[in-house]
Formats: C-alpha cells, structure tokens, sequence
C-alpha cells in the first residue's frame, strides 16, 4: 500500500467531512460549515492512498504564553482515519509526519484525546498529559437578576487575554474567536458577559438536553453556584456543567484538557478547543 502525505485540498472536502462523521458521529451539516468557515485559516493534512485522503488531521495556529514568552503552537483536532484504513499505520505515519515538522520548526503540538483509550498511543507518539478540566455539575438555587451582554470576539479575547495572562495559557486569535462563538451559536448557545458586584466576566455556554454547559468562563465555581438558578432559568434548563480549569476548581469529575508536545510551558490552560 502506498501513502502519500499532503495537504488537503477543497476538493478534499466531502472526503474529510466523512472521515470526520465516521470517527465523532457529528452531523454533516455542522461538519461542513467547519469547513466553510475555516478551510482557508487552518492547515489540514492528510495521508492518501491512491490519491484518496484516508486519514487526517485538522490544525490551528495559536500560542503558548507565559508572562512575556511566546511560543508558536498548532491546535490538533479532529484528526482521524477512515475506518477502513485504520490499524493500517496511516495515521501514526500522519502524526509522526505532523511531528517531525514540529521539530523543525520549533513548533509546540498539542490536542485534547477524544477519549482515555487513546491516551496511550500519543503518549507513545511522545505527547505528555500537561493539563485537566474539573467538570462541576451544579444545581440551581435561589434566582437573582441578572442581565447578559453579547460579547464581540474582539471584547471576549480581551476580557480572556486578561484573565488568563497571569498563568501560562493559550492565546488565540480573533478569527478563532469568532469561529468559537459561531459555533456556540450552531448548538443555541450565547457568548455574553455578566456583571456582578460591578465587575464584569465572559461566559461561553449552550443549551444540551436540560443541561447548560459552560464551555469557558472566569467565573468560580462558588459564583456559578450563586447564579446557577438565573443561568437556568435563561438557558430554560435544569442544571449547569461547567467545564473549569483545575487550578481555580477542585471540585467534579478530572478530565484531561491537554497532551503537549515540545512544550517548554507546564499545566498550559487550554480551552476554546471547540465543543
């Protein structure tokens, strides 16, 4: 079997869109306005056969911060193969590849396992756990008022930047942003700000069966609890599940946000790595 590793092409697309539906079981539609929305910011390659794209890996610059460093990084995500390539070493010849380029250009790796099964092979691949979520389940209270400004992905990467910047973390871009915040939108969700006891904080959450999950926010786990009864009562669901970054929250479930890869930075906070 002959491989052949390159980037992908439009052309490419209905291809990439099955490999993606087949290995996360997202719908098409949503699939495919990844792709419309961020095919020409985004590098995607893949391993062929035949010319045929059989296993892929999406990626997105960032950086690494920490205080005045900056170190170039590239989000992996959504990266799979086509089950009838898999146990085949297309994709591991696509990651060492995905590596190797790393390595020369200095570049640090990093992407959050789908799932704990697969922590193993990008262990053996050279990536290392670096980071974890605490995901908090909280359950409303006594309502207060509370009023919700949309944020612009500008204001949001504002408020974040300055949240975050006394700790290592993930700096992103703005056209990043306002992908995040579109696709918050796609499942129902909104990117707001909440001001409380005259300081204003940034929430990025979407409805799911019930459940307001909070894909980032500065909040703390014991303000979300104060609000968790306002929050519900406007997302018209009965709980919260909010994914906090484990150095503000020791509470819930611990689940890896991270495995870097030529990281010079330790326990990076991580998120906007998509829903």
């Amino acid at each position: 079997m002959n491989t052949f590793i390159r980037r992908a092409e439009e052309q490419d697309i209905p291809v990439l869109c099955k490999i993606w539906k087949d290995c996360f079981h997202d719908s098409e539609d949503y699939i495919r306005l990844f792709y419309k929305e961020n095919f020409e910011r985004i590098d995607v390659i893949v391993n062929t056969v035949d010319g045929k794209a059989v296993s892929m890996v999406n990626i997105i610059d960032c950086l690494f911060v920490s205080g005045k460093e900056e170190y170039k990084a590239k989000y992996i995500y959504a990266a799979g193969t086509d089950p009838c390539f898999r146990n085949k070493g297309c994709f591991t010849e696509l990651i060492e590849y995905v590596i190797c380029s790393a390595k020369q250009n200095g570049t640090v790796l990093f992407l959050k396992p789908s799932n704990a099964g697969l922590i193993p092979f990008y262990e053996k691949s050279g990536f290392k756990i670096d980071s974890y979520f605490r995901l908090l389940t909280v359950y409303p209270g006594e309502k207060q008022p509370l009023t919700l400004t949309p944020l612009s992905p500008e204001e949001y990467n504002r408020m974040r930047n300055e949240t975050f910047s006394s700790r290592s973390y993930v700096k992103w871009d703005n056209r990043h942003l306002r992908w995040c915040i579109k696709e918050n939108e796609y499942f129902s969700g909104k990117t707001v700000s909440v001001n409380l006891n005259g300081k204003d904080y940034f929430i990025m959450a979407y409805p799911d069966s019930g459940t307001l999950v909070i894909n980032e926010t500065n909040f703390s786990p014991e303000q979300l609890k104060q609000l968790c009864g306002a929050l519900c009562d406007m997302f018209k669901t009965k709980l919260i599940k909010a994914y906090l970054p484990d150095f503000s929250c020791n509470e819930g479930e611990k689940i890896v946000s991270s495995a870097v890869y030529n990281s010079p930075l330790n326990n990076t906070y991580v998120n906007l790595i998509l829903i």
